[in-house]
């Protein structure tokens, strides 16, 4: 809260007759600023520069702001099934925790997805997106202890009158991926203009990329356990390496103890013996490394398919 003395000066129309002391005291203002001139760190994104970027989902943008690097996307909570997290887009600053950045919608606590309260970012309206502001400051004495690590604020056009609509797609330079988004959204007031009508919805789809159709991918190109490592040794701990896979695992199964160590299962139980590389489990150099290529059984991309609609009215 601030106090501005009131001015009593005479050509301004203010009659100051008996000089008593008065003040205005101002508890809020809804007056536009930018992140330069905010009372907290404050990193603003418009609308233009969604725009410009066109992302499949406003969160994928978000995330590019470093200190919002590692939040939970559907590209690294898909395996999350059980906690309830699968899909979601989670923001989390400075990688303090999802539950400590407190997500808002005009100014407003959002609507929890999970059943710790996270915000899922997938239901914010991107066709409605005015601007994001990211508070990159801790702001839990003015929010409470969910917004402990800062707090970002999506801003709708409220004041949106008319229809507008988008239709997106892409593909990436090797020619998957195939991508694309279908956005209409719309506007109108009421009642003489003293209520508004907002309406937005969307459709996007990801095909996702399956296993690593890359070049680089071939080579097993990992960083592991370096097999020399000892405490005190001054070798590093970590080597990054090609040629390198699992020395725990087999697609079909296998021992991996007692005299029978390195017994594979193939196709219809047919057994096997598994060539061991230079080995510091889990992990080993050459050997079987192409058998037990962890990437080629993974998705580089997942697939993703997003439906939302939103229709809120202001009077």
């Amino acid at each position: 809260m601030a106090t501005i003395p009131f001015q009593t000066a005479g050509a301004q129309g203010i009659n100051a007759e008996d000089g008593a002391s008065d003040a205005i005291v101002i508890t809020g203002s809804r007056i536009a600023r930018d992140g330069y001139n905010a009372p907290t760190p404050l990193t603003v994104l418009n609308e233009a520069d969604v725009q410009v970027a066109a992302p499949a989902n406003v969160a994928d943008f978000v995330n590019q702001i470093p200190s919002l690097v590692g939040s939970a996307t559907p590209a690294n909570s898909n395996l999350s099934i059980s906690a309830g997290t699968a899909g979601v887009n989670a923001l989390n600053l400075r990688a303090l925790g999802s539950s400590r950045t407190l997500v808002l919608l005009d100014g407003q606590r959002s609507v929890g997805a999970t059943l710790g309260g996270i915000v899922d970012v997938n239901n914010i309206p991107q066709g409605l997106v005015k601007s994001v502001e990211v508070v990159t400051g801790g702001a839990s004495a003015a929010y409470g202890s969910d917004a402990v690590s800062g707090v970002v604020n999506f801003i709708l056009d409220k004041e949106f009158t008319g229809i507008k609509g988008a239709i997106e797609g892409g593909e990436t330079t090797y020619g998957d991926g195939q991508n694309y988004r279908i956005s209409l959204s719309g506007g109108m007031s009421f009642a003489g203009g003293r209520g508004h009508l907002l309406l937005n919805g969307e459709y996007a789809k990801k095909e996702g990329i399956h296993g690593v159709p890359r070049d680089w991918n071939q080579q097993g190109w990992y960083m592991i356990n370096n097999p020399a490592y000892a405490a005190g040794n001054g070798a590093p701990e970590r080597l990054i390496v090609r040629n390198a896979g699992l020395s725990n695992a087999y697609p079909g199964g296998m021992i991996t103890n007692t005299a029978l160590r390195g017994t594979t299962f193939g196709v219809n139980g047919a057994l096997g013996q598994f060539a061991y590389g230079e080995t510091r489990d889990p992990w080993m150099i050459g050997g079987d490394w192409q058998a037990v290529q962890v990437n080629s059984n993974q998705s580089l991309d997942p697939e993703e398919e997003r439906k939302g609609l939103f229709g809120p009215v202001e009077l």
